[in-house]
């Protein structure tokens, strides 16, 4: 038991009594602080759930985000391939086309050298061959006709050499036209893959609008807690200093209660003692006693009595 002062059985009575109004009147105010955070608390369930229902939401939406730039940047990584894919072709397609040019050039100086069509130059070569074979011609005009078939050898063999070039433009424009359609079978599935990231990336783009949206109403509730929780904190925190003020003070009520009770059991047993000598001069004079006094004598061992044999 605590220490208490020596008082006297009236100052302890004052004391006990001090103490119970001390309780009743700390009862009475954490009652009040408690009912005064209530109002404050009304509806700050709601607020809680409302705010803690927009997160989850939101955390929901950033993964549906997340899930559409995901797909957005892999379309990206497949339309990156593919235009590499593009540029090697194009690169290809440009060797090519280089080559067409050096071969169209080549033709057309051979061209210029034959000065005549296939059909023609053959006509006359075979032509000027029959006379110079065949027919009895003066000197001076069969060596004439001698170098004209000398040239028209170097001109048939130069127009056949541009034919056999020509031809082999016609495969190289064959190549290319194959790199062509190559081209734009990737050059279109490109677009179709453009089209899909860039409609990933809007609606990545609205989601994430939404999530701020649902951010911003969900910060409103939790800025309105806040608010309430400025409110309440410095109320729970009279009511937490009230409440061990109130746990020592009935500590204390109960180290007197406890002091008072010894009190009253000595009074007690004085008063006890008192009513026992009184009862055992009574006896001793008159022989006579009450059942009160006679259950004294019993309970104190002032009277025995003897078993019969």
């Amino acid at each position: 038991m605590n220490d208490i002062p020596n008082l006297s059985e009236s100052e302890l009575k004052h004391k006990i009594n001090f103490l119970r109004q001390q309780i009743d009147s700390k009862d009475r105010e954490i009652r009040s602080l408690f009912k005064e955070m209530s109002l404050h608390n009304k509806g700050i369930n709601e607020l809680r759930d409302n705010r803690d229902d927009l997160n989850k939401s939101v955390k929901e939406l950033r993964a549906t985000a997340s899930d559409y730039r995901n797909k957005r940047d892999e379309v990206n990584k497949k339309i990156a391939e593919l235009k590499q894919q593009r540029n090697e072709m194009l690169s290809h397609q440009s060797t090519y086309t280089d080559k067409i040019g050096e071969m169209k050039k080549t033709r057309d100086d051979l061209n210029k050298i034959a000065r005549g069509r296939i059909e023609f130059l053959n006509k006359t070569y075979e032509d000027q061959l029959d006379k110079f074979s065949n027919i009895d011609i003066p000197l001076e005009y069969e060596q004439s006709l001698f170098e004209n078939l000398h040239e028209l050898s170097g001109r048939l063999e130069a127009i056949h050499k541009a034919n056999i070039i020509h031809n082999e433009i016609g495969d190289v424009y064959g190549k290319v036209s194959e790199f062509k359609h190559d081209l734009d079978t990737i050059s279109a599935l490109i677009r179709d893959l453009a089209s899909e990231s860039q409609e990933n990336h809007l609606k990545m783009l609205e989601i994430y609008k939404e999530v701020d949206d649902t951010k911003k109403e969900s910060d409103d509730y939790h800025q309105r807690l806040v608010e309430i929780y400025k409110i309440t904190r410095p109320i729970k925190d009279k009511i937490d200093v009230l409440k061990k003020s109130l746990s020592a003070i009935r500590e204390e009520l109960d180290s007197y209660l406890e002091h008072m009770s010894e009190i009253q059991l000595d009074k007690d047993k004085t008063k006890e003692d008192t009513k026992r000598i009184a009862a055992k001069e009574k006896f001793d004079k008159s022989g006579r006693m009450s059942l009160e006094d006679l259950r004294l004598l019993i309970e104190n061992d002032e009277i025995k009595f003897e078993k019969e044999s």
